[in-house]
């Protein structure tokens, strides 16, 4: 049987997935475990941010207005089709051409739990999102000039 190598982004997904298996049963297997509700306060929250021109980076909840101004109080929730993650973005930074919209400026990525909190994203997450933006990114052109952006479905 022929067996076919693993793509460069198979073995690092695979192994971040180990490394992250490993980190949840470590974390389990310690003696005292403090208040659930008391530990969610005490970690940071991550998300991530990306753009049409800007890669994909994993930030601190407190400094998602740095890179989205109006995360949280102006801004659009996009559900990602088959992913447990929102989306938040500037509805100003929307372009309609026909009758499909395109997304031409930063967006911060974010879960939230059975109950509506927002919570960290995990690992795998990162490279759903990487998978998504990757099928989403076209390239428009306006006035002679070229820009990417991303297309909302």
């Amino acid at each position: 049987m022929n067996k076919t190598k693993p793509t460069l982004a198979q073995q690092t997904y695979e192994k971040v997935c180990a490394l992250e298996t490993m980190l949840k049963a470590h974390l389990d297997n310690k003696k005292s475990v403090p208040d659930q509700r008391s530990l969610m306060s005490e970690r940071p929250l991550y998300l991530a941010t990306a753009g049409p021109e800007m890669p994909l980076s994993v930030i601190r909840l407190e400094d998602a207005p740095d890179y989205l101004p109006c995360f949280d109080e102006a801004d659009l929730l996009y559900g990602i089709p088959g992913l447990p993650i929102l989306m938040s973005y500037c509805p100003e930074q929307i372009m309609d051409i026909g009758e499909e919209s395109y997304l031409v400026g930063p967006m911060v990525f974010f879960r939230i739990d059975h109950i509506g909190n927002t919570v960290s994203l995990q690992v795998a997450d990162l490279y759903q999102l990487a998978e998504f933006l990757e099928e989403h990114s076209v390239i428009l052109m306006q006035g002679g000039e070229s820009f990417i952006a991303i297309r909302l479905d």
